[in-house]
């Protein structure tokens, strides 16, 4: 084996922890970030984060019914989870007439921790089958596992910069942003 060779499998065996993997956790960290961050600094998901959370899910869901990526009974599932999150706002939106208001009613409500708690994860699992089929294939745990330490690194911190935004901005960067200043926020 030449010097070519050697470089060439080093770079090959190396490969899962750079590329298609880099971009699957940066872009789980900007979805999962803002998200984690607006509930810790105000107590709330603002719309815009949930508007994420169903364009995320919606083109997913265009995605597996013309490409299912799973089998029959797993992909029903997934099909229901992605649909859910465009199904809360459109119904929330007609039926109440905001989801602003939907959120007093305890089954909208229940609702949307549904989707939190089962659709999230399942569109954010989708996007790492997407941008990193060689890790979904390989059933590697390692790196299975590192995706998902690394984006609950994210929302732990990005929930406790809001949560503690005082130590790190001033109300005045919320008001340049054209954001609320957020109660405990410092001039």
């Amino acid at each position: 084996m030449n010097g070519s060779d050697e470089t060439s499998e080093t770079q090959t065996s190396q490969r899962p922890f750079g590329g298609p993997l880099a971009v699957a956790s940066v872009t789980l960290g900007l979805i999962t970030w803002p998200i984690a961050f607006n509930l810790g600094a105000y107590g709330e998901v603002f719309y815009d984060d949930i508007f994420r959370v169903v364009v995320a899910s919606s083109i997913l869901f265009l995605i597996v019914v013309f490409s299912p990526p799973y089998s029959a009974p797993a992909l029903w599932v997934v099909l229901a989870a992605l649909a859910s999150p465009l199904l809360w706002v459109l119904v929330s939106g007609y039926v109440v007439g905001s989801t602003s208001e939907a959120m007093t009613r305890p089954g909208f409500v229940v609702w949307l921790v549904l989707v939190a708690v089962v659709s999230v994860p399942i569109t954010l699992r989708l996007l790492v089958d997407l941008f990193t089929p060689d890790v979904s294939r390989s059933g590697s745990r390692r790196l299975t596992t590192a995706i998902v330490l690394l984006v609950a690194v994210v929302a732990v911190v990005g929930f406790t910069a809001g949560w503690q935004n005082q130590r790190f901005m001033t109300c005045a960067d919320f008001a340049v942003a054209g954001s609320s200043e957020p109660e405990d926020c410092v001039n």
